[in-house]
């Protein structure tokens, strides 16, 4: 490696830090819905069963009879445990006694962290054929924590980001079999990034000895940014029984600004500097169908497209020494559902769906220790109790079920983390509706 004072790292401060907090494709949460968790979301821009519609198809208000406010909670519980399969060293140039060591350290613990995804729905007929509405929640977040001494320190050790967007709609009922919806969303990104740095290594640098491993330095990253974007919707009932969801929610452009912090293994600062770095939220376009087949049984089925290829290059930039560029290369992908609803009677529904999702990580070199991502299926169940005529409360659960993932991340100074992850998911929710009748 160079003599050098400048650092180059590979801290991924913006998109590669979005994963979802269920591991899932890419960095987006879709757990938005109660009653849709149990059914694997499967359908949900056709179904129109509560508020929730508001985030995954605003047209889907004027299906609703009442206004009504739903309130939920959604628990995720991810497990991601990496196996080392040859981490090293890079070459060190005039080091070369130390090229190709195996990275010390252990494998990190349990990445995944437990987190709780709450989300708040309202919506109001304005008349016979306009419906408003205004939800809160949280589509984008991420809490990954590994041991600082483990063996992919360098490339990643703590991973916190939480959003909020806030949604207000609008619904028309054009006639009765179309209706028509828009949406705008005001979104804020609150980031805080960690990992180490081999000081130890870099002879030009302050306390560097050049020596792998000799002195450990840690950078901190905070940064946050407000922007928006909106989101469209019809649905269009066939027959009486049968009703299409057409939905699209757009990109939206990010530009974080914040501070980075590298501290040495005595807490002594050693750089503290202006960051920046541009992300766009990618636009999701949603097909689905809804088809009542009796008066107890209803199946429901969607598509949705994500253009993550928007997500080809990361730059960071910095008023000092802490930049990084990395090629990421990612790609669109698809997710597919496919569910059941089942009203027992007045007072019970009961709900069950399956799903796929792609991820858009194209190999194991573009995969990173942030974003330990893969393909999932999913398996869902739920249930909803009308307690009285006015209150509804739902509960979901899904399993995530992710295939052993390979990664093999090459860090700008040279680092390799080679091994594999385990992982799955487990969601529970639960959530309030109540009726203003």
């Amino acid at each position: 490696m160079p003599h050098s004072h400048k650092l180059k790292l590979s801290v991924l401060l913006i998109a590669a830090t979005y994963s979802s907090l269920s591991f899932g494709a890419g960095y987006g949460i879709i757990e938005q819905s109660v009653t849709g968790l149990g059914r694997a979301f499967a359908g949900s821009a056709a179904v129109a069963e509560d508020s929730s519609t508001i985030f995954f198809n605003p047209a889907g208000l004027t299906n609703l009879k009442h206004a009504e406010i739903a309130a939920g909670m959604n628990y995720i519980r991810p497990n991601s445990e990496f196996k080392d399969n040859g981490s090293a060293l890079p070459n060190f140039g005039g080091l070369g006694g130390f090229s190709g060591q195996p990275l010390t350290g252990g494998d990190g613990g349990d990445a995944g962290k437990n987190a709780f995804v709450p989300n708040l729905y309202y919506s109001q007929p304005i008349n016979d054929t306009m419906v408003a509405g205004i939800g809160i929640n949280a589509p984008f977040g991420l809490v990954t924590e590994y041991d600082d001494d483990w063996q992919g320190r360098y490339h990643a050790v703590k991973s916190d980001l939480k959003t909020i967007n806030i949604n207000p709609t609008f619904a028309y009922k054009a006639s009765d079999k179309l209706s028509v919806g828009v949406g705008i969303d005001l979104q804020y990104i609150d980031l805080e990034l960690t990992q180490m740095a081999d000081l130890g290594a870099r002879a030009g640098f302050p306390q560097g000895a050049g020596l792998p491993f000799a002195t450990d330095g840690k950078v901190k990253i905070t940064a946050d940014d407000w922007s928006w974007g909106y989101n469209l919707g019809l649905t269009y009932n066939f027959q009486e029984a049968t009703r299409l969801g057409i939905a699209y929610r757009s990109k939206i452009s990010h530009e974080l600004k914040g501070t980075a912090k590298l501290r040495n293994a005595t807490d002594t600062t050693l750089a503290d500097e202006n960051v920046s770095g541009k992300v766009t939220m990618p636009e999701t376009l949603s097909f689905a169908l809804h088809h009542q087949l009796n008066n107890k049984w209803a199946i429901m089925g969607d598509a949705t497209w994500t253009r993550w290829s928007r997500f080809q290059e990361l730059v960071i930039e910095s008023d000092g020494i802490l930049n990084s560029s990395k090629e990421e290369n990612w790609g669109n992908t698809m997710r597919y559902g496919l569910g059941l609803t089942y009203a027992h009677n007045e007072k019970w529904t009961f709900r069950s769906g399956i799903a796929y999702d792609e991820t858009p990580i194209p190999d194991p070199q573009h995969r990173t220790a942030r974003i330990p991502g893969n393909d999932r299926k999913w398996l869902s169940f739920g249930a909803s109790y009308k307690a009285t005529e006015n209150l509804v409360i739902d509960a979901g659960y899904s399993h995530l079920f992710i295939s052993d993932t390979k990664i093999d991340e090459t860090d700008d100074n040279g680092y390799n983390l080679n091994g594999t992850y385990e992982s799955d998911v487990d969601l529970l929710g639960v959530q309030a509706r109540w009726y203003f009748i």
